[in-house]
């Protein structure tokens, strides 16, 4: 895909690569070396941004032993975890780059296809996306399958188009990075905020790679909260359903009440009618404290939001200009 209006690119760039980690201990140094290895002829200068989301391990110990050895490396801790997403955030708040290449630190997104990005960035490309594709003759997941019905969900409900199996492993310009710090919302959902900059985007497939150490952070209610961000941060699609389902259980509630009188009035009504009359009871009751949760979440993100917190709180930086 060609811009319509050329873009330069500065000459020997900074390219800051954004890494947020929780509990890596056993990849921090691995990832060190080989992004050093993989971008040792990339005539680009380099900065590899550790954000520590508050790891109980030792994290904090493996990054500043790496310090020592590689100039490249700087850090963010936060004081606690404040989840992946804030952690990206705070890593694009404090990257210098001309581009920023975001990745997760268990060497699943190889640092070797790092360049790829780059090149694509110096032809002119704004957003450099990836998307996953598994081991030849794998089956997917159930965490696989869950994440394709979300992207599904997900374009349904939302004007945002995501493309599935598409990663948390992107290039982005200067620019889009700017637009991005400057949204103040505190539910993050950087899959769909980035798409909704508008920016212009390409997409590579490339092949993941195998754990490195540890194991992964991203369980099912993980998942589920970052599901959740993202559609009622991007659609209010749920509270017009509601508006729907009310309309048509009202409907019911005629149509079944006409019912009940003509038989009533053809004598064709035996017993009580105590069966009839619970299974409407938690029809309706079921539909009221769904319509209940629904709201009552968009209250809660509307609460939380207007109490202006800061997205994440850093406890220490090393290598990074205080500000």
């Amino acid at each position: 895909m060609n811009s319509l209006v050329p873009k330069t690119r500065p000459d020997n760039p900074l390219v800051s690569i954004v890494v947020p980690v929780l509990n890596e201990e056993g990849c921090v140094a691995e990832l060190a070396r080989r992004v050093a290895s993989a971008l040792a002829n990339a005539n680009t200068r380099y900065e590899l941004l550790f954000v520590d989301d508050g790891s109980t391990d030792g994290t904090a110990l493996a990054i500043a032993e790496t310090r020592k050895t590689d100039p490249a490396v700087k850090t963010i801790r936060f004081t606690r975890s404040f989840g992946h997403q804030a952690a990206l955030a705070a890593g694009l708040d404090r990257a210098s780059g001309d581009a920023v290449v975001i990745m997760d630190g268990d060497l699943q997104h190889p640092p070797e296809f790092i360049p790829t990005l780059i090149s694509a960035w110096l032809e002119g490309i704004d957003v450099v996306n990836t998307i996953r594709q598994p081991p030849a003759g794998s089956r997917p997941d159930s965490k696989e399958l869950l994440g394709r019905a979300f992207y599904r969900v997900m374009s349904a409900l939302t004007p945002i188009s995501i493309t599935p199996a598409a990663a948390d492993f992107r290039l982005l310009d200067r620019r889009v990075v700017d637009a991005f710090n400057a949204l103040e919302e505190r539910f993050i959902f950087a899959r769909g905020l980035i798409p909704w900059l508008g920016f212009e985007e390409v997409y590579f497939d490339y092949a993941v790679g195998e754990r490195f150490a540890g194991r992964s952070k991203y369980q099912f209610w993980s998942m589920l909260r970052l599901a959740l961000d993202g559609i009622f941060s991007f659609s209010v699609v749920p509270l017009r359903l509601i508006a729907l389902l009310g309309f048509g259980t009202t409907l019911f509630g005629i149509g079944f009440g006409i019912f009940s009188l003509i038989a009533y009035w053809a004598g064709n009504v035996d017993g009580t009618g105590w069966t009839t009359l619970v299974v409407l009871i938690l029809i309706f009751g079921g539909i009221q404290m769904l319509s209940i949760g629904i709201v009552s979440e968009y209250i809660g993100r509307t609460y939380e939001e207007v109490k202006r917190r800061p997205r994440y709180v850093i406890d220490s930086t090393a290598g990074l200009d205080q500000r």
